[in-house]
């Protein structure tokens, strides 16, 4: 835990005072995130699907930082689908009115399913529920980042398998597409399932960067990031290694051997959501896609593409619409 501590990635912070949101903060990468956020000072609020899992969480970050200016609170975040996102982004909003911080760190993977609003799980999970949750929050954080000495971000935690969407007929036109099997063709397979998740991690980054173009042409001094946070060693990746062909059957050797822990695999999300050198040079950040630990890296020709990433947007919003009953 020392060599963790001394790496600079969130050296000169203090959070005191600030509200930072991890989602999927239960475990893995979301629980060695909020614990540092919390060690820093922040309030910090633990996302979870269940209170069980976000009272454990706490009382195990509680164990790990005796002593704390921060804050550790709960709320029920599930962001399967837009109606759960939409009531996670109401229960939050019901108690504060400050968000400094938000870390989407929740993700799923899995075999071909969709939610009960027909969506693709992962797909729902991974973009749709942190796009709607984002879109309750804004205004709030928009109004955060208007008070003296504020310092507002936006990050989420994409993947380098975002590139594995790469060479997929993939547009962002139109419900079907997001709905149906996708790849059309053995979607159980262990590649397929990763060509999901890509997409959604894909679809992660271009959120990111019309989110920051919007922020931006607002005049918003919020600064967006999306992110990998490197090969970690998460129920995750034990999800996936386990079905990769021939090697599957040795995953706990393999991720025992070449995976970061959580704790190392939080620190590009550390640095994203605290360093000050991201809010000292802004136009250096904003928008930008980070791989471990603060390095600035281009990421695959589609998730470069503006034009699909105002069409997700468009997409995005259409659904959410539709799935949002006043």
């Amino acid at each position: 835990m020392g060599s963790y501590f001394s790496k600079p990635l969130t050296a000169g912070s203090n959070l005191t005072g600030r509200v930072a949101i991890v989602t999927g903060a239960n475990r893995g990468i979301g629980l060695s995130t909020a614990k540092q956020l919390y060690r820093l000072g922040a309030t910090v609020y633990i996302g979870s699907r269940t209170e069980a899992n976000a009272l454990t969480a706490i009382d195990q970050i509680r164990a790990d930082i005796p002593v704390s200016e921060g804050q550790l609170k709960w709320f029920i975040a599930d962001m399967g689908s837009v109606k759960k996102a939409k009531e996670a982004a109401e229960t939050f909003l019901q108690r504060e009115n400050q968000l400094d911080i938000l870390i989407h760190n929740g993700a799923t993977i899995g075999d071909y399913a969709v939610n009960e609003e027909g969506i693709e799980t992962t797909m729902a999970t991974n973009h749709l529920g942190p796009f709607t949750f984002t879109q309750m929050v804004l205004d709030l954080m928009k109004q955060t980042s208007s008070k003296p000495g504020s310092d507002v971000r936006i990050v989420v935690v994409s993947s380098v398998v975002h590139a594995n969407a790469d060479g997929h007929p993939i547009q962002f036109k139109d419900e079907a597409e997001i709905s149906v099997p996708f790849p059309a063709t053995n979607y159980n397979g262990w590649s397929n399932m990763m060509a999901r998740y890509g997409r959604s991690k894909l679809a992660s980054m271009l959120f990111v960067t019309e989110l920051q173009r919007r922020l931006d042409a607002e005049g918003s001094n919020i600064i967006t990031l999306s992110l990998d946070p490197g090969a970690v060693a998460t129920d995750g990746a034990h999800t996936v290694v386990s079905r990769i062909p021939v090697i599957g059957g040795f995953h706990n050797l393999v991720i025992g051997s070449f995976f970061i822990t959580p704790d190392n695999g939080a620190l590009t999300s550390l640095f994203a959501a605290t360093n000050p050198a991201v809010r000292a040079d802004p136009e250096k950040y904003k928008g930008k896609y980070l791989t471990p630990y603060d390095r600035i890296t281009t990421p695959s020709k589609l998730a470069q593409d503006g034009e699909l990433a105002k069409r997700l947007w468009d997409l995005s919003e259409k659904i959410v619409a539709s799935r949002i009953v006043s």
